[in-house]
């Protein structure tokens, strides 16, 4: 949720200007070209460049209290570079090339990947996946192709978890699990930000009835910024979904606990007539109850190359 600021105008102006003179990034190590090459070494000799050379780094580097989106940090440096993309859910798509918006986002104020570029990037995300232990288990970032089984991993809990979703929009509704979008923080309500055209993007917001952010919540990339998995049995492992509670909470005392900049607000706000957390709790529970009865379509994630609009389903079965 980036504050706009009142100059947005003047950044955009400003646009054909940032995009010359930069420096190569300093920092980091370097690919040596050995087979122990890690993705870190990956990225720098080979993303890194991408950044600068494709003008990235002229428009999205410098403080978030601007209206681009700086997701490459606040320095001209491999190490910004790295740990705002790494760090950056929605950026790195999960490690995954086909959920990233670094690559999704295509021509807009800057110039498009090339075939080549996109194939490079997509191979680091893939060595970033490896290492970290998260290869894709098999499954697929768009819900079609092979799922992970369900409840068995955490990954494959939150594909049953967003299909279950596709068939709530009733309990979304009555539970007010929508009303989120509307909590207030000290540079305004969070739909401020994120809806079209804000600084945090289309994520939270009103649009079509709250649905879109429904819709949103069953995209891979963003169902971990409001549903956690948390371990439901030990032998054999399984999980459920809970709402994402102290990572919400977090958000608003990002100031305060000097590890971010985003505006602050209370997680533990009564909005419409409900306190937004146990709101989404209810909405919650009542999902789970459906995953649990094997009530729920197939397990998968909505595709964000279908866009949004409709929500994904078409209410209770």
């Amino acid at each position: 949720m980036r504050t706009q600021t009142l100059f947005a105008s003047v950044a955009l102006a400003m646009l054909g200007a940032c995009v010359g003179g930069i420096d190569m990034p300093t920092g980091g190590g370097s690919n040596t070209g050995s087979n122990d090459t890690t993705a870190r070494q990956q990225f720098d000799s080979t993303v890194a460049p991408l950044l600068v050379s494709n003008r990235c780094a002229g428009c999205h580097v410098g403080p978030e209290t601007g209206a681009t989106n700086m997701f490459l940090g606040t320095a001209n440096s491999n190490d910004s570079f790295y740990a705002g993309i790494t760090n950056d859910r929605a950026i790195n798509g999960g490690f995954r090339a086909g959920a990233a918006s670094l690559l999704t986002k295509g021509v807009h104020e800057g110039p498009a990947w090339q075939a080549a570029d996109v194939t490079t990037i997509s191979a680091w995300l893939s060595a970033e996946a490896a290492e970290r232990g998260d290869d894709g288990g098999g499954g697929s970032n768009t819900g079609s192709g092979t799922v992970i089984q369900p409840n068995l991993s955490v990954r494959g809990a939150e594909q049953q978890w967003a299909a279950c979703m596709s068939i709530s929009q009733t309990e979304y509704m009555s539970t007010k699990a929508y009303a989120i979008a509307d909590m207030q923080t000290e540079n305004g309500r969070c739909y401020s930000c994120h809806e079209p055209g804000g600084a945090g993007g289309a994520y939270w917001g009103r649009n079509n009835q709250y649905l879109d952010m429904l819709t949103k919540w069953q995209e891979e990339v963003f169902i971990t910024g409001a549903f956690q998995a948390q371990t439901q049995q030990t032998s054999p492992i399984s999980y459920k979904m809970l709402v994402a509670s102290n990572k919400i909470c977090s958000k608003g005392k990002e100031q305060d606990n000097s590890s971010g900049t985003h505006p602050k607000f209370d997680c533990n706000q009564n909005v419409d007539g409900v306190v937004v957390l146990d709101a989404m709790a209810s909405f919650a529970t009542m999902v789970q109850a459906k995953a649990d009865s094997g009530a729920c379509p197939t397990p998968a994630f909505v595709d964000p190359s279908a866009g949004s609009g409709s929500g994904s389903g078409s209410g209770n079965p």
